[in-house]
């Protein structure tokens, strides 16, 4: 479906009007925060049941790109439904994150003449917000916003059914936490951005917040989020900045791309991070090319995304956000502590190469 911006518009309009309102329903229960973790944590006893009504779940992602955080998700989130016994049709579409929105929104289209129970979409621009808003005014489909764990504060009291990822604020103050333990006052460093959007705000922005007191910004660039624009970005920056002792990357391929220009330029001795922790990262880091790196404990995620389906399905109020967990991963950890990690984080998708 090749559909021109206005054209798209237009269908999501005529989308909003043939959906009724939201109609408010009584939960018979509400899960706290607390519990709702719990439930994420530990592992399934006793399935729940199998339904005679398969749930539709569509999937829109921009799973184009090195990171492996996307297809983790949907393998621990079926993994989790399938404990579960639950029936369940998945309908997934991928694209290039930044420069395929328009591929992005006509597969958001596609998915829902489906008539999906659940999408799950993130956001990073305020384009895709918009979308997103169009959403939330219709019944179906219930909505989950992955990736983002700060609510939309101007949609008020009209929400997604869920939040649901790893706080990037949360991670880049870890990571500025290693950093300024690692070097002294004064030293300089560069920031590699991902794409303008809220990723790069909420990892770019407050880590150099946290550490401009403490060191001294030499030079930051934005990329299109793809490694070969992250290594000329670097490659730039390093040639205009040789003294730089460390690069902050905001993401996996930002990582990758900055190493590349690192090894074009002999490898000095300059220390680049990881951000998510993903196989592509953990390779890295074992060939001590990566100095650090933030972990997530990936399938929180996935197991979370089923958590909140299973429970709404049962009529639960359920909170708002989760926010999965952090690992910072040093050069120096103890032996047999990488190990450990995998497993709590790859519980579901440990198998994938």
């Amino acid at each position: 479906m090749n559909l021109s911006g206005w054209a798209r518009l237009l269908l999501f309009s005529v989308l909003l009007a043939l959906g009724s309102l939201p109609l408010t329903v009584q939960a018979e229960d509400s899960v706290s925060l607390d519990r709702f973790r719990e439930y994420v944590e530990r592992s399934v006893d006793t399935p729940s049941g199998a339904n005679k009504k398969p749930i539709k779940i569509a999937i829109v992602y921009p799973g184009l790109q090195t990171s492996d955080y996307w297809l983790r998700s949907i393998k621990a989130l079926q993994g989790r439904l399938d404990d579960h016994g639950l029936a369940y049709e998945l309908d997934v579409r991928f694209s290039r994150p930044y420069i395929q929105q328009d591929l992005q929104e006509s597969q958001l289209l596609e998915v829902l003449q489906n008539d999906p129970d659940y999408l799950v979409y993130t956001i990073n621009s305020d384009r895709q917000r918009r979308v997103v808003e169009y959403l939330l005014q219709r019944e179906r489909p219930k909505v989950i916003i992955q990736n983002l764990t700060q609510p939309v504060a101007q949609w008020f009291d009209v929400q997604p059914l869920m939040y649901i990822g790893f706080d990037h604020a949360a991670g880049a103050r870890k990571l500025a936490q290693f950093y300024k333990r690692k070097y002294p006052k004064g030293t300089p460093f560069g920031l590699l951005y991902w794409d303008k959007g809220v990723v790069s705000e909420q990892r770019g922005d407050v880590f150099l917040k946290e550490v401009e007191r403490t060191h001294q910004l030499k030079a930051s660039y934005f990329t299109d989020a793809s490694r070969i624009s992250a290594k000329h970005a670097a490659l730039k920056m390093l040639r205009e900045h040789p003294g730089i002792r460390y690069i902050y990357a905001c993401a996996t391929d930002v990582s990758l791309g900055a190493l590349d220009a690192l090894r074009e330029l002999g490898d000095p001795p300059i220390t680049v991070n990881g951000w998510g922790g993903g196989e592509a990262e953990l390779e890295m880091f074992r060939q001590q090319k990566l100095g650090v790196v933030l972990m997530r404990m990936n399938d929180q995620n996935g197991i979370a995304m089923a958590e909140a389906i299973r429970l709404d399905r049962l009529g639960y109020q359920i909170p708002l956000v989760f926010s999965g967990e952090f690992e910072v991963l040093t050069q120096s950890m103890k032996e047999g502590a990488l190990e450990h990690l995998l497993e709590r984080a790859f519980r579901y998708s440990g198998g994938m190469p």
